[in-house]
């Protein structure tokens, strides 16, 4: 069993994550916000970070770069729900600063699996 992070402002989403995390056998932590995500992580390691692009307050770049000072192996799975366009842009900025996976909501149960499945193989 692995442990998730999970940083989404959107309530719903968080709720959705944490019960297809726990249905592959996850163990997760949820945070609204990159500040209280990042805090998390500095006190407790996850094995895999889901990280929302789009957050108000602390966006999803600034707390992918803090993620990764306070550890530079850190697995993060970006994601962006950007509707008919999917917010392509914000995800390549995200993948050159250490984004490991790269996902479109609404995630299936399939690609969150697999997403996970691929960060947790590839080497620290």
């Amino acid at each position: 069993m692995s442990s998730v992070l999970v940083i989404d402002d959107s309530v719903e989403i968080r709720e959705i994550l944490q019960q297809m995390l726990k249905s592959l056998g996850h163990e997760s932590r949820e945070f609204e916000d990159g500040a209280q995500g990042v805090a998390s992580y500095r006190a407790q390691r996850a094995d895999v970070v889901l990280l929302d692009m789009f957050m108000p307050d602390k966006d999803g770049l600034e707390t992918l770069r803090e993620l990764r000072q306070a550890d530079p192996d850190v697995r993060i799975i970006a994601m962006t729900g950007g509707g008919a366009f999917h917010n392509v842009g914000i995800l390549k900025p995200a993948s050159l600063m250490g984004a490991r996976q790269l996902l479109f909501k609404p995630i299936t149960l399939a690609e969150l699996r697999n997403a996970i499945t691929a960060v947790l193989a590839e080497q620290p």
